[in-house]
């Protein structure tokens, strides 16, 4: 007999008194409907609930205060136009128990009387009754409700009632992804499968799959239930196309089954030919169970997986004997166009092969665990999980010694692997995210006990911390550009660029693998052309404010323009992220925070794709793939700008972990101009054969003598045989650089420049950044998650955008955003704050502002003012020995100013000039 399909039509009531329980047991007729809803599904979709407003009681820690403390948000509180900007808004919001119900109606001539109930997805707890029974309650996050029912012998039809409390049951901590508004919401519901299934008189409940991959063979373990009253002789079948056919194992052997549940235990042997499971080759075998009396069927299952083992050796993870590196991103339980992650295969498979294009092969969920169909998916696309508790004990939560939730999390960890231990990608586990409290003591024996009992994975305590001595690997969030608190002092602001830095050093301390934790967090400026994508429940209402700000800056148009040159920067951040992890030969590897755009915790527009898995305009998969791939080529440059006297010396890596090792390799290096026209080119050839793994090859020297300066070159590095090609910009300047200034008056501060004005100078105001008056901290890098979340940290910008065609930098190589050489002339700058001059006033250097707050910055801008002609600076151009491209640059501002194209045309008042700078 074939299941019963519950999607459909639903009564639905919302106890908002929490009266529900108290009701059932009274003679009343309840829950009386109150409207009726599409299931699968929930009350957000369905837009039932209550109204947002200033009002609603999130869950989610609010750690920004611009929302409530600013002016500039004041008309975003009302009630009336209540506007969010800390997360997606949902159209209407209910948190508590909902009750569903629906009469179900049973198939005609059945004799089935006994029937399973699945609940896949809900959110949270579920409490079930048939015709006024109940049938108990359940309370995973992870893993599908199922409950038992009977009917009556003849009986046709039956009410179904369904609780689903969405309250907070136990402790997660207000921003597990589990259950946060951060990204997913707080929705209340069931969203996967419902369904009845017939129940027989003897039922596999239970299955696992245990691999012995040297054995070519698996470990099947059934749990099976015998509802009769007397002990049942039955016969059990397994088959597999990739059975071994001299097996040992029977194609059908006999089992008595005792009433009650018991244990069957089969070791299946395949093919030896049969590949092993790994992300070059998701080698999958299907294992069909039937279970049969007389030749009737009882019960029968269908099995996949794949045979695989995971160890660590060292520092190196190993997967069937062969070292892997871990390229990375985090899955927040981000889905904004349903709120909830998606259970079919299809909307898997494309965001693995988005994953897979970007050259990544391994997916982090954080603080939750996706449901079946992630895994399915993972597994034939060879792509590695690590999968969380549904935990974030932080931010005011903290593991305290609660013996309840501490035994819900063990529960729950049971339940995760029994429904999706089998999953050859499933190869790390831990208990969730960056706790706090007695997170050494309890979570080391968390750990201890999986590594005792299921050697299918390798296990941590937790993402973040701590690093205990019973992790099997270690993530933390040490080895990265920049770490939590550095600002302006991390190697990407407080160091000139290069690119020789790892993180050996680091990992040689620790005794286990180590991934880095949530590297990345590089934000770029929001994309306002995104807002018409969001066509479900979960409204841009951020974007929306954001976009308005803009509007009210004067800056409407300048949205594609900073969101480009802010992409830009951020996949620059991003190239030497991923490198310094791959170029660290002891690492193993690395999950980037994050491929995808975050729309919670203040709005974390941290991803090169946004919240849809889709490219934004400034990044394609071809661009990310040079820096981040199985195969990736690696120059060690100590520097990256040069005079035309000097010579480039690199010492090259070849980072491999493709599937084969490749015999004398020759690689080819060259040097482009900026037009791509080669320059020169070499081959290197290895000398010996290139392993899986960091390769170190021969060194490469090129002398920039007698090319023109000042230019941008590019050294770029093929690896032919495989199609592997990666580049770096240096820039090369002349020996000596003239500042000289001409016609043009510099000075240091509003006052002189304002007696020069009167005088009818050209004047050029170089003015020290301290005495700027600004609260923007600039700094090279792009902003670091998010301006509101971090409380500030700096810096508060995102590159800056500017016209490469302007004369004014007609001396000086650029592109319309900051590459690597505006390092020094942005370094320890002040960012000067126009919003109060007039609007026609266009900067010529413009730092882009955190959206939080989208002040109209320049680094440098040119006005009339006082009778004379007005260009202003506040990069620091004082002290310029060894400085060439801060002496280029002013060299360019001075030739600009003494040729007849220095025209400025809007007029400033002396008291504007003045309002830039502190008294």
């Amino acid at each position: 007999m074939s299941n019963i399909n519950l999607a459909g039509d639903w009564s639905v009531y919302l106890d908002r008194e929490d009266k529900g329980l108290e009701l059932m047991g009274t003679d009343a007729s309840f829950p009386p409907a109150e409207g009726v809803i599409k299931m699968p599904g929930c009350l957000e979709e369905n837009r039932l609930g209550d109204p947002i407003g200033p009002d609603t009681d999130w869950v989610g820690s609010q750690v920004g205060s611009e929302f409530l403390g600013e002016d500039l948000y004041a008309p975003y509180r009302t009630a009336e136009d209540f506007k969010y900007i800390y997360w997606l808004q949902p159209d209407t919001r209910f948190v508590g128990p909902a009750w569903y119900k629906r009469t179900i109606e049973f198939p005609e001539g059945g004799e089935v009387l006994t029937w399973l109930l699945t609940l896949e997805r809900t959110h949270w707890e579920t409490r079930v009754w048939f015709d006024g029974a109940p049938l108990g309650s359940r309370d995973s996050l992870c893993t599908a409700h199922e409950y038992i029912l009977t009917r009556k012998e003849g009986q046709k039809k039956g009410e179904l009632v369904i609780r689903v409390d969405n309250r907070m049951i136990y402790d997660m901590g207000p921003n597990a992804h589990s259950v946060s508004d951060h990204t997913q919401g707080s929705w209340n519901g069931v969203v996967g499968e419902m369904s009845l299934a017939p129940v027989t008189s003897c039922r596999i409940e239970k299955w696992d799959i245990f691999p012995v991959s040297g054995r070519k063979s698996a470990i099947v373990k059934l749990t099976v239930t015998n509802r009769e009253e007397t002990k049942v002789k039955a016969e059990l079948t397994l088959t597999s196309s990739a059975k071994r056919p001299d097996s040992p194992l029977k194609e059908k052997t006999g089992v008595t089954l005792l009433p009650g549940s018991g244990e069957i235990f089969r070791e299946i042997e395949f093919d030896r030919d049969l590949g092993l499971w790994d992300e070059h080759n998701p080698q999958l075998v299907t294992l069909d169970l039937s279970l049969t009396r007389g030749g009737a069927l009882l019960d029968s299952r269908t099995l996949t997986t794949g045979l695989r083992d995971v160890q660590t050796d060292g520092h190196k993870i190993l997967v069937n004997g062969r070292a892997i590196h871990l390229r990375g991103t985090l899955e927040c339980c981000v889905f904004p166009k349903t709120g909830h992650p998606p259970t079919d295969g299809e909307s898997w498979k494309k965001i693995y092969a988005k994953l897979k294009d970007y050259g990544m092969n391994h997916m982090r969920f954080h603080s939750w665990c996706p449901p079946e169909a992630a895994f399915s998916e993972a597994d034939k696309a060879g792509v590695y999980l690590q999968v969380e508790c549904p935990l974030w004990k932080n931010q005011g939560v903290e593991f305290k010694g609660d013996a309840d939730q501490d035994e819900w999390l063990f529960r729950e960890s049971e339940r995760i692997i029994g429904a999706y231990g089998h999953h050859p990608s499933f190869i790390l586990f831990n208990s969730g995210n960056e706790p706090y409290g007695r997170d050494k003591d309890f979570l080391a024996a968390w750990t201890t006990y999986w590594k005792q009992k299921d050697s299918r994975r390798l296990y941590t305590c937790s993402s973040g911390w701590p690093e205990n001595e019973e992790n099997q690997f270690h993530v933390t969030p040490d080895p990265r550009l920049q770490r939590w608190g550095e600002e302006l002092k991390s190697r990407i602001n407080g160091r000139a660029p290069e690119t020789v830095t790892d993180y050996y050093d680091f990992c040689r301390k620790r005794d286990v693998p180590v991934i880095t934790h949530e590297n990345g967090q590089w934000c770029v400026f929001p994309d306002f052309k995104e807002m018409k994508k969001y066509t479900g429940f979960l409204k841009p209402k951020n974007y929306e404010v954001f976009q308005d700000i803009m509007k009210r800056r004067g800056m409407a148009d300048k949205s594609e323009a900073f969101l480009y040159a802010s992409g830009k920067q951020q996949l620059l951040c991003y190239k030497e992220e991923i490198e310094s992890n791959l170029r660290t030969e002891n690492i193993s590897g690395f999950q980037l925070l994050g491929l995808t755009d975050f729309p919670g915790q203040g709005t974390a527009l941290v991803g090169v794709l946004n919240a849809f898995w889709e490219d934004k305009g400034y990044c394609e998969a071809q661009d990310f793939h040079r820096f981040c791939s199985e195969i990736v080529p690696l120059a060690r440059l100590p520097r990256r700008i040069f005079r035309e006297n000097e010579t480039i010396t690199a010492d090259l890596d070849l980072y491999n972990y493709s599937d084969r090792e490749y015999e004398n390799a020759e690689l080819t290096v060259s040097v482009k101009d900026s037009k791509g026209k080669a320059l020169s080119t070499q081959k290197l050839g290895s000398g010996k054969s290139l392993t899986r793994g960091l390769n170190r090859l021969s060194p490469f020297s090129f002398s920039f003598e007698g090319l023109e300066s000042p230019a941008r070159y590019t050294l770029e590095v093929q690896f032919p045989e495989t199609g592997a090609v990666n580049n770096w910009d240096v820039w090369v300047y002349p020996k000596e650089i003239s500042t000289a200034e001409g016609d043009v008056y510099r000075c240091y501060t509003p006052a002189e420049a304002l007696k020069a004005l009167k005088e009818g100078k050209k004047v050029l105001l170089t003015a020290p950044p301290a005495a700027v008056d600004t609260d923007v901290a600039t700094g090279f890098s792009s902003v670091f998650w998010n301006t509101s979340w971090t409380r500030h940290q700096a810096p508060h910008t995102l590159g800056l955008s500017c016209d490469s065609g302007h004369p004014v930098f007609a001396g000086f190589p650029t592109e319309d955003y900051s590459n690597w050489q505006w390092w020094e002339p942005m370094h320890d700058a002040a960012s000067l704050v126009l919003d109060d001059l007039p609007g026609e006033l266009e900067p010529l250097v413009q730092p882009i502002d955190t959206w939080f707050r989208s002040h109209k910055l320049a680094m440098l801008f040119e006005c009339r003012c006082g009778g004379g002609q007005l260009m202003v600076s506040s990069m620091n151009f004082d002290n310029l020995e060894g400085k060439a491209v801060s002496s280029q640059l002013l060299a360019s501002i001075c030739a600009y100013m003494n040729s007849g194209d220095f025209q400025p045309a809007v007029e400033i008042g002396a008291g504007e000039l003045e309002s830039l700078f502190k008294s």
